[in-house]
């Protein structure tokens, strides 16, 4: 009794009403107990008021909004957050030539986003390095303080739940980034693998509110850096990180790159992070660069094959992601066992690939299914379906991303691509990834 949705107030009359009558006595000398609050009802119209529009969710707000705002930036929300997808210059009618635009600044100049709505993530304790080796596939025990890694992480089903970086900033001192949208449930799954491994001694703090963070990055960042930091970066290594200062102001500096040049994030206090993406944005624009948005951002990162949720979504293992050699086989990882049942391995999976137009239709669009040349489009003959498509200005065409069956091992064939609902088919070309500087050697140089 009292122990469900009417919080002992209406099952406890029942209960006293038969005791008394049970023991010959009045309820009142049966005696009463104290119901928990809400023991008056509550409408809905009053739990519901205000729950529409923008309060029907909370909306969080980058550091940069007003910069953002006064330079025309067309605001998305991802994940609660308000992040320009585009910033549109007076000549500019349509997104398309804001974003193509933008993504030229990072290819041939420089360009400055803020990615300030990453999960940030601080893990410190003696016991650090043993519990993030649990947690993601590779080995992060064994990376050197000053150094960055890239890191995958499964759920317990042995599935994809994200990836990001993981920066060492001293012994027993790591920093995780998380992608926007799965920052609370990484901060879940890390706070549920530290309850269950008590003999480890490890503190998780969410710190992603209390940082700023700018991605500056293409041919010309390490210029712009160079005369903006107290310190000499010449020397900082690709997937290094070192603290640095931007006017007397103590900061943080990685050498990473989501966009496949070469590529740095500048970390402030949040209090400081308008100030900073001001200056950032002329020093770009003195150099032939400027900000860019969510638009590009995603273009820059497919030309790269670079993921998402788009492609993390829950379904994909770290082989279908061609992610494979990532899966430690020296070590025990949360999802390590489920990960290697036959099921999910399987050859005949659906893998990702990249696909590009190769018929009179150029238009890919997001969501298609793939389907055999000659196949008829039902579910049965289904091979795959295109998870993330945008066009590229630096290949002069559409790209996709797409899950294919057995994909890797059909480089080179011809596929189709079939929108039922919006009456698009596109013969398109499976090739290898990444579709832009196969080797890398941007971003390392």
């Amino acid at each position: 009794l009292g122990m469900a949705t009417d919080q002992g107030k209406l099952s406890s009359v029942g209960a006293l009403a038969i005791m008394a009558e049970l023991t010959g006595q009045s309820i009142e000398a049966t005696g009463t107990t104290v119901a928990r609050p809400p023991y008056t009802p509550v409408t809905f119209g009053a739990l519901g008021a205000g729950g529409a529009g923008n309060g029907f969710a909370p909306e969080r707000r980058i550091p940069s909004r007003d910069f953002t705002l006064e330079q025309g930036g067309k605001m998305v929300e991802v994940g609660l957050w308000h992040r320009p997808a585009w910033f549109a210059q007076k000549n500019e009618t349509h997104w398309r030539q804001s974003c193509d635009r933008e993504v030229g600044l990072v290819r041939h100049a420089v360009g400055v986003c803020d990615v300030s709505t990453l999960g940030k993530i601080d893990v410190q304790g003696p016991d650090a390095a043993a519990f993030l080796d649990h947690i993601y596939t590779n080995n992060i025990a064994g990376l050197a303080v000053g150094k960055c890694r890239y890191g995958l992480m499964l759920r317990e089903d042995g599935f994809v739940l994200d990836d990001g970086t993981v920066a060492r900033l001293g012994t027993a001192h790591y920093l995780l980034t998380t992608t926007t949208g799965a920052a609370a449930d990484v901060l879940s799954h890390l706070e549920f693998h530290a309850t269950i491994r008590p003999d480890l001694d490890v503190q998780i703090t969410p710190v992603t509110e209390h940082w700023a963070q700018f991605a500056i990055t293409g041919p010309k960042s390490r210029e712009l850096l160079a005369g903006l930091l107290a310190e000499d970066i010449a020397g900082l290594p690709f997937m290094g990180c070192r603290s640095v200062s931007v006017s007397g102001i103590a900061a943080r500096l990685f050498r990473i790159s989501f966009s496949g040049e070469l590529g740095f994030e500048l970390a402030v206090p949040v209090r400081y992070g308008d100030a900073l993406m001001r200056v950032l944005a002329k020093r770009a624009a003195t150099l032939g660069g400027g900000v860019y948005g969510l638009e590009a951002l995603n273009v820059l990162r497919v030309e790269k094959g670079y993921l998402t949720h788009a492609e993390m979504d829950g379904r994909s293992t770290a082989e279908d992601l061609g992610l494979g050699g990532m899966l430690s086989g020296a070590k025990d990882f949360v999802g390590k066992t489920a990960s290697r049942r036959p099921a999910l391995s399987d050859p005949d999976r659906a893998q990702l690939v990249g696909l590009v137009p190769d018929g009179p239709v150029k238009q890919i669009l997001g969501g298609a299914l793939v389907f055999n040349e000659g196949d008829e489009p039902i579910r049965e003959n289904m091979q795959g379906h295109v998870s993330s498509t945008v066009f590229s200005p630096t290949l002069g065409h559409m790209i996709a991303l797409a899950f294919v069956k057995g994909g890797r091992t059909r480089t080179g064939q011809s596929v189709r691509a079939v929108d039922l609902l919006r009456h698009v088919e596109t013969r398109c070309r499976i090739v290898p990834l990444p579709f832009y500087d196969p080797t890398g050697g941007k971003a390392r140089d």
